[in-house]
């Protein structure tokens, strides 16, 4: 069978003017193609199926730094343009194009003749060109950018350094500062203590200078005020101005409100060592409960533990501290109440605590109330809990309070365990 038909003219089908103008339009195609490669900034290699070099663009020369010779009809696996690491992941690349899967761009390291390294965005597309498929890979020279986002990267690293450093910093400045604030606590605490000292030295040079002094005149006055209301009872005086007998009874309860506070002087300037011994604490409750005037409208509510250890304590002076607690209590609650007196120990300390249900103490006054000559009270002069924190102090103990300002008030004496 002849190649080429002759039509009735004589002029073969390849010679029809349809086919020469379709002729004229691929070869302007493939000149419009080589012309936009030429002109392109990235670099164009055109590939045959079998991986064979057919042509390139400019591009392609200043990137790669390779002549015509040394790239025209060489396999691309021959030449020394990518890292052999990146080779395999090219290939499978080429085969998957020529299998007819669509390529996502990828990023490969070219070498240059010379040797410098540079990275690329590369793509790889299957084309039919006058009935042939080739490959065409592109690929445009990202190393600026890559290079941009390595700074970007280590000015990254370097702020996250110096993101730790600063709060290094600031965990040692809080650290400081928690140092510092410790340490003018103590300060705070020390200027107390001397405070508190100082005021102890005044209320015993007050306590031994006029104490004595003033029991006399009063307890002269209470014998008068005895004297006179034994004359009044055996006349009528009494029925006829009932008012001298309320000022005489109003007398006698003023000297003795006179002689407590002197005795809470004394008390609190003759705080000395305690002389301990063993003692059960549950005694040492009922002894000031007997001591106290009676509860009236107080509900007495007592939870001791039966095992309580004995303890070494001066006995008198520990109970003077529960005679104390137990009046402030009875003193908060004027309309009755609720007292609830607990005790208990672990190993190293036993408390015992006096729940009210008092008025409660403000958070305002409430660090006040163990300092010498703090009262809020009317009458009083604010010696009672002062001489309680006293005692307790020299038996190596202490006493905490909790209040809430209209539920009452708890103090928890704490004694060592030894």
């Amino acid at each position: 069978m002849p190649k080429k038909i002759k039509d009735k003219s004589g002029a073969t089908s390849s010679d029809t003017p349809a086919n020469k103008q379709m002729k004229g339009q691929m070869t302007e195609l493939e000149s419009l193609y080589r012309d936009i490669a030429e002109l392109s900034p990235d670099s164009i290699v055109t590939i045959d199926t079998r991986g064979f070099i057919i042509s390139y663009n400019t591009a392609t020369a200043e990137m790669l730094g390779y002549s015509k010779d040394e790239m025209i009809g060489k396999h691309f696996t021959k030449l020394r343009t990518l890292q052999m690491r990146d080779l395999p992941k090219y290939i499978k690349l080429f085969k998957s194009v020529l299998e007819g899967r669509v390529s996502k761009p990828l990023e490969f390291i070219f070498h240059h003749k010379n040797g410098q390294s540079l990275w690329v965005d590369a793509r790889i597309n299957l084309l039919k060109v006058g009935g042939k498929t080739i490959i065409q890979s592109t690929a445009r020279d990202i190393t600026e950018r890559k290079l941009a986002e390595k700074k970007l990267q280590e000015k990254n690293k370097q702020l996250d350094a110096q993101n730790e450093e600063l709060q290094a910093t600031e965990e040692e400045l809080r650290a400081t500062n928690e140092e510092l604030q410790a340490a003018n606590d103590e300060l705070r605490e020390a200027q107390e203590q001397l405070i508190r000292s100082e005021k102890l030295a005044v209320i015993g040079q007050l306590a031994s200078g006029v104490g004595h002094e003033l029991r006399n005149p009063l307890g002269a006055i209470k014998n008068a005020v005895f004297y006179i209301r034994r004359k009044i009872a055996s006349t009528d005086i009494a029925e006829r101005e009932p008012r001298v007998m309320q000022f005489l009874e109003i007398m006698d309860a003023e000297v003795d409100a006179a002689n407590k506070v002197i005795t809470d002087l004394l008390d609190f300037s003759r705080v000395v060592k305690p002389t301990t011994s063993l003692a059960r604490i549950d005694s040492v409750i009922e002894n000031a409960l007997r001591h106290t005037p009676p509860l009236e409208n107080i509900e007495l509510i007592k939870d001791i533990d039966t095992k309580l250890p004995m303890v070494m304590v001066d006995a008198g002076q520990i109970r003077q501290v529960f005679i104390n607690i137990i009046l402030n209590a009875q003193q908060a609650m004027p309309e009755g109440g609720r007292l609830e007196i607990r005790a208990c120990s672990n190993s190293e300390f036993l408390g015992v605590s006096f729940a009210d249900s008092g008025e409660g103490i403000p958070q305002s006054v409430i660090k006040k109330i163990f300092d010498p000559l703090f009262t809020t009270k009317a009458k009083g002069i604010g010696l009672g809990l002062a001489v309680c924190k006293s005692i307790l102090e020299k038996h190596g103990g202490d006493i905490k309070v909790e209040s809430e300002e209209g539920k009452g008030a708890t103090f928890t004496v704490y004694l060592p365990v030894k």
